[in-house]
Parts: C-alpha cells; sequence; structure tokens
C-alpha cells in the first residue's frame, strides 16, 4: 500500500510545473528584391498580447504552469521586419521615413490541454501590419497556428522553439503578400 501512496505522491508532483518564461526572436527567410530601392523605412512593433501570457504547459496544475516572453515580444517582431525589409532593398532607419511600418502583436499562443500527460501542444500568432506610404496606408492581417504532439514535458529550449517556428512563419507570410508588394510598387 504504501508504494502505491509513494507513486501516486511522485506522479502528481511530476504534474506541476513551474512557470516559464521564452525569449521571443522569430527568424524566417526573405529572398533578396528591389523593391525598395534605397527608399528609407521605419518599423515600430508593438506588443498587444491580452494578460502577458501565452497559455499553459498543461498537467494537472496549469495555472502554475503559465508560458511568458520575458523580452521585448513588440521589439523583437520589429527586428524581424527590419531584416525582411532590408532584403528588399530598403534602408532601414529609426528617423523619418518615406515608408512607415507598424507592426501589433495580437496573439501569440502555447497552450496544452490540462491532462496528466501533455499530448497536445497548440501554437498560433497574429500580427496586424499597418504600412504607409506618404498619404496611402496598407493593413494586412497575418497569422499561422500549429500543434504538435508531445508524451513528457517540454524544455524551456523546446518551448521557445515552437513559440519562434510559429512566429516566425506568421513574419514570413507578411513578405510572401504579393498584395503588400503591388501596394509598394504602385506607391514608391
Amino acid at each position: 500500500m504504501k508504494n502505491w501512496l509513494l507513486a501516486g505522491v511522485f506522479c502528481l508532483a511530476s504534474c506541476a510545473y513551474s512557470p516559464l518564461q521564452i525569449q521571443v526572436y522569430p527568424e524566417f527567410l526573405v529572398t533578396a528584391d528591389a523593391i525598395g530601392s534605397g527608399h528609407t523605412l521605419s518599423v515600430q512593433g508593438i506588443n498587444e498580447l491580452p494578460g502577458g501570457g501565452l497559455g499553459s504547459l498543461g498537467g494537472v496544475y496549469s495555472e502554475t504552469s503559465r508560458v511568458s516572453v520575458a523580452n521585448d515580444a513588440g521589439e523583437a517582431i520589429a527586428a524581424g521586419l527590419r531584416r525582411g525589409f532590408a532584403n528588399w532593398s530598403f534602408r532601414v532607419t529609426d528617423t523619418a521615413s518615406q515608408v512607415q511600418v507598424v507592426a501589433r502583436l495580437v496573439r501569440l499562443t502555447y497552450n496544452s490541454p490540462d491532462m496528466v500527460y501533455t499530448t497536445t501542444i497548440d501554437t498560433s500568432a497574429e500580427i496586424h501590419l499597418e504600412v504607409k506610404v506618404g498619404a496611402a496606408t496598407y493593413f494586412g492581417t497575418y497569422s499561422a497556428s500549429g500543434t504538435d504532439r508531445n508524451l513528457v514535458k517540454p524544455s524551456r529550449e523546446e518551448v521557445e522553439a515552437r513559440v519562434n517556428n510559429i512566429l516566425g512563419a506568421t513574419l514570413q507570410r507578411v513578405f510572401e503578400d504579393v498584395k503588400l508588394k503591388e501596394f509598394l510598387y504602385t506607391h514608391l
């Protein structure tokens, strides 16, 4: 009987995870293009995530196993966009520019069901982009989501990689947007 009791206590203890903070640094590839042809461009990233948390690692004690972002997510998004627009031949600047880009991170999630064993992990991201050239403005909404499977508690590195992969896929869609390219070609 004692062995069963100890096994039960161990099982419940293993389901209680501590809060986890991750670094956001999305990576993606942008094919070089001359769309910007040396025009100046500035990027502002704004974190509009509600409550600051991304979700939970799951388990019986899901409320104590929250996942949150440790760095400035808005600036991480802006840094990624700056690299991408530089590949499009824009001269990225922090001062007055010919093109102004505002990226709002409105959703970034990492969630597991409230079960003893984590089997499904849902990740998602959504960015609202506003691009101004003179009096013209382009609005775009970009998102990505995914579901992974895991039988054991993921490490911080695994959680960080999953979140950054989904965020990178979301930003990749910005640079694959044909309407955005047409807008820039038309107004530059």
